[in-house]
């Protein structure tokens, strides 16, 4: 390190380069990045090499760089710290809920989301016995996390001895009772999507769990009491909330009538997620929540909500505000098939709610909830019984995906909704499911061959 140089200086100089790029990362030469930077061609030369052997920059012709992959997850660093100093200061939950959702709304894992475990006392020799205590496989989108586990499952068959799962049908109760019987096969870890975040019998489960001296790694919904968990594998629910209810606001110009369609009652992401999605309405005093509903993520649930809103005598309102295209397709549907004005929507992930809202040129913003996070879990947990240490949370990345033209003064797109959808895939198909989705996508292209004769 030269003179008077420090780690320090050499740190703002870094975040200086990753600052020097637009924001459709158009590639600039390294003299014009040195020239903005202030670095002389001795010194900085060597630092564009570094970080680009790293990933955080990437050249794409001689003497072309910009931004690499790994600088693109900046963008999907995890919010929910940040954003959790902010939501103390709101009481952002529904008016009906109780104590309990408030508490979870402001009990987040702050610094902890930086923090990485050792897990040097987990380490075992493979092949391992893994077992899974599933919430349940009630929607798409979570048997597409469960395909994109077996996946993971598939691409390290040689250090998996056996993948046990056990599925809750979202019942409490069962959960515990089937943890009970996954224990009973010799379990090297547990991974856990649990049906119930406000269960005190389901924490008091996992704590004995884990008093067991088994590792526990929690996927998709964790516990209230995180106690117990090694890692939690997730995406940022917070994100989804915020900016879907940001993007709509701002598409409304600040003034409009909003139904709120969460998803499944007293389930960790529909919490945090409503809890965002109120605090972002907050900052605007002409949106107005008229009513509030939960739908079990499912497109009965949100034809059934907007249904039953309607027949009440309710006026079409302005925007539906949905956590997912699970129930959003409901919701869409709904309004199509009555003739109805569609109202504004949110809700990504269900490929179904891209082919419809495009197909009737209805503004929506969606921000998918990826399931690969299953095999990310497979993964993780592998990690821990080979004694690495893990990120006490891991969150995928959560882009923001919209049609053209719809983008906002806040909200950009990450993705094109036009490019994104699947159009070759069945409707049910989940497009955040990774690359356990190349299956789905070969069977429908041999079903459309079929077809075609």
């Amino acid at each position: 390190m030269p003179t008077g140089e420090t780690p320090r200086s050499n740190l703002v100089r870094i975040a200086r380069i990753l600052g020097c790029f637009d924001q459709v990362n158009s590639p600039r030469p390294t003299h014009e990045i040195l020239q903005d930077v202030g670095m002389n061609r001795s010194t900085g030369f060597g630092l564009l090499r570094a970080m680009t052997l790293r990933g955080w920059l990437e050249r794409v012709d001689h003497g072309l760089l910009r931004l690499g992959p790994k600088a693109a997850q900046l963008a999907f660093v995890p919010l929910e710290a940040t954003e959790n100093a902010v939501l103390q200061t709101a009481a952002a939950v529904t008016p009906e809920r109780g104590s309990e959702e408030a508490h979870l709304a402001v009990t987040e894992w702050d610094a902890r989301l930086f923090e990485t475990v050792s897990t040097s006392q987990y380490k075992r020799n493979p092949p391992f016995r893994i077992g899974f205590a599933n919430a349940s496989l009630s929607n798409a989108w979570r048997r597409a996390m469960f395909d994109s586990m077996r996946y993971a499952e598939r691409l390290h068959a040689d250090r998996i001895d056996a993948f046990l799962v056990r599925e809750a049908g979202d019942d409490a109760h069962t959960q515990i009772d089937q943890i009970d019987e996954l224990l009973d096969c010799d379990l090297d870890i547990l991974l856990v999507s649990t049906t119930n975040v406000l269960s005190p019998l389901l924490d008091r489960k996992l704590k004995d769990v884990a008093a067991r001296g088994i590792p526990i790694v929690a996927v998709d919904r964790r516990p209230r009491d995180h106690s117990s968990l090694v890692s939690f594998v997730t995406a940022s629910d917070r994100r989804i909330g915020r900016i879907s209810a940001l993007w709509l606001a701002e598409r409304l110009k600040g003034v409009g009538r909003i139904w709120m369609l969460s998803g499944l009652e007293g389930t960790s992401p529909a919490i945090r997620r409503q809890s965002a999605a109120f605090n972002g309405f907050s900052e605007f005093p002409g949106i107005q929540v008229e009513a509030v509903t939960y739908t079990d993520w499912t497109e009965a649930g949100g034809w059934t909500a907007v249904e039953r809103l309607i027949d009440q005598g309710a006026d079409v309102p302005d925007g539906i505000w949905c956590d997912s295209g699970l129930q959003g397709v409901g919701s869409l549907k709904y309004f199509v098939e009555n003739e109805l004005a569609v109202p504004v929507h949110t809700g990504g992930d269900l490929n179904q709610m891209y082919k419809l809202a495009l197909y009737y040129k209805v503004p929506f913003v969606a921000l998918d909830y990826p399931a690969a996070m299953g095999a990310r879990a497979v993964e993780v947990a592998l990690d821990v019984l080979s004694g690495k240490s893990v990120p006490r949370r891991v969150e995928v990345p959560v882009p923001v995906v919209l049609p053209r033209g719809m983008e906002t003064a806040s909200v950009r797109a990450d993705a094109w909704a036009e490019r994104h959808v699947g159009w070759d895939l069945p409707d049910t198909a989940i497009l955040s499911q990774g690359p356990s989705l190349r299956g789905t996508r070969v069977e429908a292209d041999k079903g459309a061959g079929t077809r075609h004769g």
